[in-house]
């Protein structure tokens, strides 16, 4: 599954998205996510199970596996 995570000039994750985009429109309305100047996005393949982890030290950590190093 696709995965886009958002880190800052340090390389911490700051949020992770479900999808490639940030963008979703459902029943007329439309919803952006943003994120300040500075901040990284990655798009990355993740296994298809991130979705169902509840650990949030498990669910960092595997995210974090994910981003380039800066």
């Amino acid at each position: 599954m696709k995965m886009t995570i958002v880190t800052d000039r340090a390389g911490n994750i700051i949020g992770a998205v479900q999808g490639e985009s940030l963008t979703e429109k459902k029943d007329g309305v439309e919803a952006t996510v943003s994120f300040a100047p500075g901040h990284q996005l990655h798009t990355v393949d993740v296994d298809d199970d991130m979705g169902t982890i509840r650990d949030l030290d498990e669910y960092q950590q595997r995210l974090s596996a994910h981003v380039p190093k800066p």
